[in-house]
């Protein structure tokens, strides 16, 4: 459960965390959780992710999901999951307005995410790091086992591992035939 997770964690991020979670239950901050089950509700989920990500740091850089080879990628990946209802997406909102989003999807027991972000107006709020905690709520509500958060190593990547239990190595190989 998330006492569980949290008690595994250091007393200066359960502090940290503790303190961003009610800054942003101070200002307003709700958090909806969506589970698309058809092609039109990803399609719509994956807009207001977009919208999203145009106000990040990371669409500004053309990364994340604005990457020209990762837009078809991650909405094909959100219809895919949508089908039987595996898709796992977090919403965080303020005054009625998306500034935030978590996303992945779960199978046998394990969720991996894909991708979050948030409107870099939003910075100060650790919008990040509550959806993380939000999302996290949530798998432990499902009795959901693992939280695979992908690659761990490089830069922008070390917020990761406050949040991860389990490291393992990742490879990449090339194969070529002569």
């Amino acid at each position: 459960g998330v006492d569980g997770f949290l008690s595994r964690r250091s007393a200066n991020f359960r502090s940290k965390l503790k303190k961003s979670l009610r800054l942003a239950r101070e200002a307003g901050i709700q958090y909806e959780r969506v589970v698309p089950t058809d092609i039109h509700e990803a399609e719509q989920t994956y807009n207001r992710m977009l919208a999203i990500e145009a106000k990040s740091w990371k669409g500004k850089e053309e990364n994340g999901l604005l990457h020209p080879l990762s837009t078809a990628f991650y909405k094909n990946l959100l219809i895919s999951l949508s089908k039987n209802m595996r898709a796992r997406v977090i919403f965080a909102r303020h005054e009625e307005k998306d500034i935030g989003f978590i996303f992945g999807g779960v199978a046998r027991g394990i969720y991996r995410g894909q991708q979050f972000s948030y409107d870099t107006d939003w910075s100060r709020n650790s919008i990040g790091n509550t959806l993380q905690y939000e999302q996290i709520t949530w798998l432990c509500e499902e009795n959901i086992l693992r939280y695979d958060m992908g690659p761990i190593t490089g830069p922008r990547m070390e917020y990761k591992q406050h949040w991860t239990e389990l490291v393992f190595p990742l490879e990449s190989w090339i194969l070529r035939h002569k």
